[in-house]
């Protein structure tokens, strides 16, 4: 992968190379520039995959590089560099969309874990992106399905690698030819649970099909052409790409789509939610439509189901300022160390309900708050320690949790979640290296194996984040937490079943299992043998031995 390295000192830019070159991972540098203005005109030749920045520069400082170079490379991955004080230009540039930060001096081994992140982000999007990959295994290859498969691609990730998507659809082709404004409209449905009204258990495709025909019959009947067809990724969705030859009302479009709306309600019962993204003006870059329409559907966990969601304009959008203000960060950080957690969580209630109250809030408020609380976080644990990701998790962990959320009053818990291990696992980040914490760990599966143990109690019991915990488990020891949890039961097992007094029942609550038969059947998976066979052959080769 290549990689643009950009910072006004050269020492630095030269002791950043050292270090990604010492790191073993794939990167090639393939430019480096010393402000904003000059790597922007670079990034069309060099055509970077990763960018490193610092935000303090001469001419154009990094946080203007960044909003520029996403205007014309949204798929750019960035890694901002900053100075302790720069907390603030940090907050932005997460805002922006930035991968991750790193504090001056940069760390070699925190460098190459933020690289490695990034690394797999983008090679995971790419195998997403192979039309073999991205989407769900074809149940079977009738032409429609091949026509869903190829029109979701097209609207996910724009017309990179699909040209041919316009051309093969008919009715793409000829909105291409005839149309100037193209919208795309997402109908997202709650999850359908048969048998419903008059469908049976195995009507699931003959109730969507009612569901097209209320929306077809409604667009249909107005001046514009369309293509409606269920996205194969997200399988609760439908999406209507729709163009016109003149700009389409806004007043006039909500009317035909809550007429829909209201079809789905009172006709089918179920319950809908409406997104509808701005109009772009050629088919190629209908994508981006398409997720301002996802993105302003969002707002259904503030605003609750069977409402349209209109995308924003760029003169309407409500501006996002820093949440946090010094008085609250001084606060929270005293606290943190004081581990006062009654003042810290009535300080979450307050914010988060305040910011859900406020006028012409979205969604996105309450995600950059989120980000920024996770900054904010993360700076006073590198205070501590150099792996905060150790306590909160990784900015991606709390991203993926804000994807798939459902209601906004989740989002107290989970902060406070935050703050409990924090305060929780702070004595031991102190005194602890993360090695001793992990073998700490270790000693306790192998003492307790008759209890009920999981990665989630691990998680709690100790004060870390699950899934970062996961990973540095398998990196320590060479295998999964499940995987070294499941052997250590057999193991145990083994040694149990040469004492011929007690049951099988016995054995398995003595290594954690409930259910003999499932115990059995790990057992035998990992042995080859039932218990009762592993038990015959012991007792066979002890014999011998006497004898």
């Amino acid at each position: 992968m290549k990689l643009m390295i950009v910072d006004d000192e050269q020492l630095m830019r030269q002791g950043i190379i050292k270090k990604v070159q010492m790191s073993g991972l794939p990167l090639t540098i393939v430019a480096e520039a010393g402000d904003g203005a000059a790597a922007l005109h670079k990034l069309d030749e060099a055509k970077p995959d990763i960018v490193i920045t610092d935000i303090r520069m001469p001419v154009m400082d990094g946080l203007v590089f960044i909003s520029e170079a996403l205007l014309t490379n949204p798929g750019l991955q960035f890694i901002v560099i900053s100075g302790y004080g720069e907390f603030e230009h940090a907050q932005k540039a997460i805002r922006y969309g930035v991968t991750d930060y790193l504090l001056k001096p940069v760390e070699r081994e925190e460098l190459k874990e933020s690289l490695a992140r990034i690394i797999d982000k983008i090679e995971k999007r790419r195998q997403q992106s192979s039309l073999g990959e991205q989407l769900k295994h074809l149940q079977n290859n009738n032409q429609e399905t091949l026509r869903q498969q190829m029109l979701s691609k097209f609207i996910q990730y724009g017309a990179e690698g699909t040209e041919s998507a316009a051309a093969r659809d008919e009715k793409l082709s000829v909105m291409k030819l005839n149309c100037s404004h193209f919208i795309a409209v997402v109908f997202e449905l709650a999850p359908l649970k048969l048998p419903h009204l008059s469908f049976r258990q195995e009507d699931e495709k003959l109730l969507w099909f009612a569901v097209k025909n209320i929306i077809s019959t409604a667009l249909e009947s107005t001046d514009q052409e369309g293509v409606l067809f269920r996205h194969v990724m997200h399988e609760n969705e439908l999406v209507y790409v729709f163009g016109s030859q003149i700009p389409v009302k806004s007043e006039v479009l909500n009317q035909e789509l809550n007429e829909i709306m209201d079809g789905i309600v009172r006709h089918l019962k179920l319950k809908v939610s409406i997104g509808c993204g701005a109009a772009v003006h050629r088919m190629d870059g209908i994508q981006q439509s398409y997720q301002q329409a996802r993105q302003a559907l969002r707002n259904r966990i503030l605003y609750g189901w069977n409402r349209i969601y209109m995308a924003a304009s760029e003169h309407g959008k409500a501006e996002l300022h820093s949440v946090i203000t010094e008085e609250d960060e001084a606060l929270l950080l005293r606290c943190l160390s004081e581990c006062n957690s009654g003042v810290l969580n009535k300080w979450i209630d307050r914010k988060v309900e305040a910011i859900a109250a406020g006028e012409q809030v979205s969604f996105t408020h309450l995600e950059s708050f989120c980000l920024e609380f996770h900054l904010l976080l993360r700076k006073y644990l590198l205070t501590q320690t150099s792996i905060p990701e150790w306590v909160i998790g990784e900015l991606d962990d709390l991203l993926k949790w804000l994807h798939e959320l459902n209601d906004w009053r989740d989002i107290p818990e989970q902060l406070k979640e935050m703050l409990q291990n924090i305060i929780g696992h702070l004595f031991k980040l102190r005194h602890s290296s993360e090695y001793t914490v992990i073998d700490e760990v270790k000693r306790y599966i192998d003492a307790n194996l008759n209890e009920q143990i999981s990665l989630q109690t691990i998680a709690e019991r100790f004060f870390f984040h699950p899934s970062y915990f996961s990973r540095r488990f398998k990196e320590r020891f060479g295998e999964s937490f499940v995987n070294y949890l499941t052997a250590a039961r057999i193991r145990k097992s083994e040694q149990l079943l040469h004492e011929p007094n007690l049951q099988i029942q016995q054995v398995a609550e003595l290594v954690g299992f409930q259910d003999a038969a499932y115990f059995s059947s790990v057992f035998r998976k990992s042995t080859g043998m039932t218990p009762n066979q592993y038990r015959s052959k012991a007792s066979s080769s002890s014999g011998q031995d006497e004898a």
